[in-house]
């Protein structure tokens, strides 16, 4: 795959981010049901009675005694028109037509089944963006699945985005018969998809609850269900919710900024997915604006068999193209056989493929990741001031407004695998400022190519230690290279800034970064992925004099 065309990485995620909404809410063209399959509608119950909506497929050759394994996706991507600005006038919308479109995938007999998200399509309720209701939803939806006379009683899951979120409730409620799960691009709670320690993503997010609302509100029949009387009653159902839920999710999530608060307890189920021990395949980009690459604490507390691909692209399914390597399907289908249908595979997959961000984005395979050889190593933060305002962006022309530390040229290379930390000492005179981090490979003509970023907002005045994680990445900071951090209260592309324009004062700090021990050479196929088109911009020799700080180097990696 060829370099992408030069652009900004985050003017092109801008536009991502704008319509973030829009994107979120439109699932990917409708197909007939595919040649020898068969289609029907279902409905079970929920715990609370609310109708819940299933669209089961089956091999149309199938005998009446036979039993198939399961492959389930609980999403709103599938009511009967696409939703409301979806154009599906006939047939089922299919979320993964791709599956049927693998030879392995058929030759197993699997049956598929899509279910309705309370809220969305032929089920009744109200949107609730990730929270407990959905939770106790997917756990009777896998156990209705389970116990249906042509399943084999075990269940696999599949989805990314929303999809994906369903799944990782899955791992929190432990149902009964689930089996194995393929998770990409997952979104963990409504907190982290519109917020980050306590600052909001941009602008175009504040649509983001709104357009899943009116997906929820508008029916979204076509011609061929809008006289059922199924899907009849369970748009009644939807219209008899308590109207908080619905205000709940165009108001509160979107101005309940402190994750602490009465308004978020008990509103972020996923975290009870910490040590699952259900067989789990996880994709996951380091540049996703929608879900936003802050899984780690999930992915790490995992006690099961588990596979992942973390890579160097956006919002993507593993098969796309924008992914840069050839193979996620064929290893899905593998690890789904394994742990869902129960038969031995011969290939033995790499348990984590990686792809490095620099460079040529090299692929590698490891045994863990973060690896275990990933040491933490400290670089001071000097002292300095910002202000509290808009005009900041990630890299582009844009960047660079705010205060910079800098270390000396490296004497090696430097190998980071994991989250960075960033820890302050800031002095402010307003509530709610923002401290926003962006990590720079700073290369030897001062080029500054944006590495990861985080943020995170004060919530009072005076003397302050913000401590948090930035995103996680892969990266190889190479010999004469400079590591740069920059603290400034905006990224315009990526979150609200910050606006009361007061001076921020940075006494002190430290950035802590998880860096390899020992180094990388083996390499597997694989390309350039479709995060990987940044725009470095500029630091003038001057800046990078008075912006170093004097600090031991990293220490060098060994060869194994």
């Amino acid at each position: 795959m060829n370099r992408p065309a030069p652009a900004t990485r985050l003017r092109a995620l801008l536009g991502l981010v704008a319509v973030a909404a829009t994107l979120l809410a439109v699932p990917a063209d409708a197909v007939p049901v595919p040649e020898g399959y068969t289609f029907t509608d279902a409905w079970f119950t929920a715990y609370d009675g609310t109708p819940l909506h299933a669209g089961v497929f089956l091999p149309a050759d199938r005998t009446d005694d036979e039993k198939h394994p399961v492959l389930l996706t609980s999403t709103p991507y599938t009511s009967p028109r696409g939703g409301a600005a979806g154009t599906n006038m006939s047939g089922p919308e299919i979320r993964f037509p791709e599956l049927f479109e693998h030879d392995a995938w058929r030759k197993g007999r699997w049956a598929y089944v899509q279910v309705d998200v309370r809220g969305f399509g032929g089920s009744g309720g109200c949107f609730q963006y990730y929270m407990p209701d959905e939770a106790r939803d997917v756990k009777t939806a896998v156990e209705w699945a389970a116990a249906q006379g042509w399943s084999t009683g075990k269940v696999g899951m599949w989805g990314k985005s929303y999809d994906a979120a369903q799944q990782v409730l899955a791992l929190t409620t432990r149902p009964r018969g689930l089996a194995g799960t393929v998770i990409q691009a997952p979104g963990l709670s409504a907190y982290t998809a519109l917020w980050m320690n306590g600052v909001h993503y941009a602008t175009g997010r504040y649509a983001t609850t709104s357009v899943y609302a009116a997906d929820d509100l508008v029916p979204t029949q076509n011609p061929e269900t809008v006289g059922s009387p199924a899907y009849a009653a369970a748009m009644a159902s939807s219209l008899t919710t308590s109207p908080t839920c619905r205000s709940d999710a165009l108001v509160g999530m979107n101005t309940q900024s402190e994750r602490s608060s009465p308004f978020w307890m008990g509103r972020e189920p996923y975290r009870g997915a910490a040590g699952s021990t259900v067989p789990v395949f996880w994709s996951h980009g380091f540049w996703d604006a929608n879900t936003k690459p802050v899984h780690l604490d999930i992915w790490r507390s995992l006690r099961g068999p588990k596979q992942a691909w973390f890579g160097q692209y956006t919002h993507l399914r593993g098969q796309e193209e924008g992914v840069g390597r050839a193979g996620f399907l064929d290893e899905s289908v593998r690890f789904l056989d394994r742990h869902v249908r129960g038969v031995k595979v011969a290939k033995k997959d790499p348990v984590v493929t990686v792809q490095e961000g620099n460079g040529e984005g090299r692929w590698r395979t490891e045994a863990a990741w973060p690896p275990a050889d990933a040491k933490p190593w400290r670089m001071p933060v000097r002292a300095g001031t910002y202000v509290d305002e808009p005009g900041n962006t990630g890299d582009g022309s844009g960047a660079g407004q705010g205060h910079l530390t800098v270390t000396a040229p490296l004497p090696w290379a430097a190998h980071l695998a994991g989250e960075a930390r960033i820890e302050l000492d800031v002095t402010t005179v307003a509530p709610n400022a923002q401290v926003i981090t962006h990590l720079y490979d700073i290369d030897e003509a001062g080029a500054a190519t944006l590495v990861t970023r985080g943020a995170f907002a004060t919530q009072r005045t005076g003397k302050l230690r913000p401590a948090y994680a930035l995103y996680p990445q892969d990266w190889v900071f190479a010999a004469g290279h400079r590591i740069g951090v920059h603290v400034s209260a905006a990224d315009d592309q990526w979150w609200s800034p910050g606006v009361s324009q007061t001076t921020v004062k940075v006494d002190a700090g430290s950035l802590t970064l998880p860096l390899l021990r020992f180094v990388r050479d083996r390499y597997v196929a694989g390309d350039l992925s479709d995060g990987m088109s940044g725009s470095p911009w500029t630091v003038a020799e001057a800046r990078l004099e008075e912006s170093t700080v004097e600090t031991p180097p990293p220490p060098r990696r060994q060869r194994r």
